[in-house]
């Protein structure tokens, strides 16, 4: 019986999720389940799951117990199996097992993915070289966003989608005015803004979103034709949702808030939207209607050194979109 995990509150977590020493118990106990044996056992970088790379041959999610990110992840990645246009790990295994205490995990094993993120990359590549990745990552969020969303779709998706976006939206305004990020004279415009947004999403017009198209999640390998994306790792965020809403990591995370990786990535997702002033505004919303769009916000603002508080929308807008990629 593995050891029991006691996880009570999100500092609980935040201090065990990616101690080996606290879950080699449980990681034993499902690879016995699933047939796996390893001998070299690490944790995964940038991740808030418990994610364990085994000899280099499979990698083991161990669900956080504060969201509900299993069937949805798992149905997408063997959903995603079948076809070329996507490239994602291969699931082997999933399921639950009890702890010591009888508390249920859900975890998820796939192959090892080799490659590297092309958050190490970035630095070492030639601007053409660069834009080919963008360009490739635009192709890819073209076709994730054209897949059927009735093969994923039901209740659970439903609500996880208006429980993330409705928590958002209360949220948004007053938490970048309490950091001093926003000036409250602007609250009001910003409230306009995000409620236009939501009034937009109809469920007719919703895809399937990555969530988290950040550089640490693009994984490249090395090709005759150069440098090219291997594989899209961790689904744990994806959801039904609008487009808009996969941009603030793609903007942020994959490019740096380059605007010409940005460019690269938008003329390979639909070349109109580089001409679209529309398509900005709602993506600054939508950045910040995103699961984690005001924290990056906020630690973004920490960092160029608290300067003082946006006093217009248009401020704001350029941190979040800049308007040198479009025109």
């Amino acid at each position: 019986m593995p050891t029991s995990i006691r996880i009570e509150s999100w500092d609980d977590w935040t201090r065990v999720y990616n101690d080996v020493s606290v879950w080699r118990g449980l990681v034993d106990a499902i690879c016995m389940r699933e047939g796996i044996g390893y001998l070299e056992m690490r944790s995964a970088s940038a991740n808030t799951n418990a994610v364990f790379l085994l000899d280099q041959a499979w990698a083991l999610k161990i669900y956080s117990p504060f969201w509900d990110e299993f069937d949805f992840e798992r149905s997408l990645l063997e959903g995603l199996g079948s076809q070329n246009e996507i490239p994602v790990p291969e699931v082997t295994g999933c399921g639950q097992i009890a702890d010591g205490d009888g508390v249920d995990w859900s975890y998820l094993i796939t192959r090892y993915c080799g490659g590297r993120p092309f958050s190490e990359l970035r630095s070492e590549l030639s601007d053409g070289e660069g834009r080919l990745i963008a360009t490739q990552l635009g192709g890819m969020a073209r076709s994730l966003h054209e897949l059927d969303v009735s093969r994923f779709a039901n209740a659970a998706s439903e609500g996880a989608w208006s429980e993330v976006v409705s928590q958002r939206r209360r949220a948004a305004a007053g938490e970048l005015v309490d950091a001093g990020v926003l000036d409250p004279g602007v609250v009001g415009s910003l409230e306009a803004l995000l409620d236009e947004a939501m009034a937009a999403d109809v469920v007719e017009s919703r895809v399937v979103v990555h969530g988290d198209l950040g550089a640490d999640h693009v994984l490249c390998a090395l090709s005759e034709e150069g440098w090219r994306i291997e594989t899209l790792i961790d689904f744990g965020d994806a959801k039904i949702g609008v487009r808009e809403y996969e941009w603030m990591p793609v903007w942020t995370g994959f490019c740096g808030r380059d605007p010409v990786l940005a460019r690269a990535f938008l003329d390979a997702y639909d070349p109109a939207l580089a001409h679209d002033s529309q398509f900005a505004e709602r993506a600054v919303a939508w950045s910040l209607l995103h699961d984690f769009g005001g924290d990056e916000l906020i630690s973004y603002w920490r960092e160029r050194g608290r300067p003082r508080p946006f006093e217009t929308m248009d401020e704001l807008a350029a941190l979040l979109c800049s308007r040198s990629i479009f025109g």
